[in-house]
């Protein structure tokens, strides 16, 4: 065998074992990328559930809206009618950042970065969430109670009592129950891009 063959065999195989590397880091990329995708559902199908129910009490209060009578369930309509929407709106618009990162066309190190950035705004989200969904509770009850005409049943003080309570100590075991689950599944999202560097 002469050495001009040689030459000509080993680049050929040096070709074929890069194309063979180049396949295999595709299959690694479109794998990861469903995986990540599947793995983030887990927060964006409960937030797409939610969010349909926030705007569906939104729709709720604003076409009961001319029933209101009193000036100040007015304001806490809209006050709430604000926050149903606005939540929504931010928490999925943030989960989309973080799902419609390009895995396959951009490198590990960009993705990372990238992931990052949408985390962090995500998390947010779900930290400004919980303290508007204090609000929420507090400026929903009044309006809710007129609609239904149990005006006098929140005229009572044990109902404040109880409601100022356990209202918020119910919020925050779920909120926290719900921020600890979603800042798990997103860490092991994170852990999954970490693995393509």
């Amino acid at each position: 065998m002469e050495l001009d063959e040689m030459k000509s065999l080993w680049a050929d195989l040096s070709l074929q074992v890069e194309k063979q590397d180049k396949i295999q880091k595709e299959l690694l990329m479109e794998i990861t990328k469903k995986k990540f995708r599947s793995k983030l559902n887990a927060i964006r199908i409960p937030e797409i559930i939610g969010s349909l129910f926030c705007v569906g009490y939104a729709m709720y209060l604003l076409s009961h809206f001319s029933d209101f009578e009193l000036w100040y369930n007015q304001i806490f309509a809209l006050i709430s009618i604000f926050i149903l929407l606005a939540l929504p709106t931010a928490s999925l618009s943030a989960i989309n950042g973080m799902r419609n990162l390009k895995v396959e066309s951009e490198s590990p190190s960009k993705i990372l970065e990238e992931f990052l950035l949408s985390k962090q705004r995500f998390l947010k989200v779900q930290r400004y969430s919980i303290v508007l969904g204090g609000i929420l509770m507090l400026a929903l009850i009044s309006p809710i109670a007129e609609l239904n005409g149990s005006i006098e049943k929140i005229s009572n003080p044990i109902f404040w009592l109880f409601y100022l309570i356990i209202g918020p100590v119910f919020m925050y075991i779920l909120s926290k129950w719900a921020y600890k689950k979603y800042k798990g599944t997103i860490d092991s999202s994170e852990k999954m891009l970490q693995e393509l560097e």
